[in-house]
C-alpha cells in the first residue's frame, strides 16, 4: 500500500491554511512531533477538528514544520497563506 503525501510548510511566525473540501472531514494541522505520533497510532495534540463545511480556514502561532492532515473520503484542496 502506498503512503500518501501529506502536504507540509514551515511556520515563521504566523500560518493560515485554507482547506476546501467535498465531504465533511477531520482536519489536523499539527507539528513535527505531533504528526510522529499520528503516525504511530499515539495520542497527538492538534489544531482543527471535524468541519461540515467548506472552505476552513485554520490560523496558528508558531515557528516549525507543520503538517496537514486530512482525513475524510473525497478530494480536497488546500493552500498555505
Amino acid at each position: 500500500m502506498q503512503e500518501l503525501e501529506i502536504p507540509y510548510t514551515y511556520c515563521n511566525g504566523r500560518l493560515t491554511v485554507e482547506v476546501r473540501l467535498q465531504y465533511p472531514s477531520d482536519i489536523f494541522l499539527v507539528d513535527s512531533l505531533n504528526f510522529r505520533k499520528y503516525k504511530a497510532g499515539e495520542n497527538f495534540k492538534f489544531y482543527g477538528g471535524h468541519y461540515d463545511y467548506s472552505p476552513v480556514y485554520i490560523r496558528i502561532i508558531g515557528y516549525g514544520p507543520r503538517y496537514l492532515i486530512v482525513r475524510g473520503k473525497g478530494k480536497y484542496q488546500y493552500r498555505f497563506l
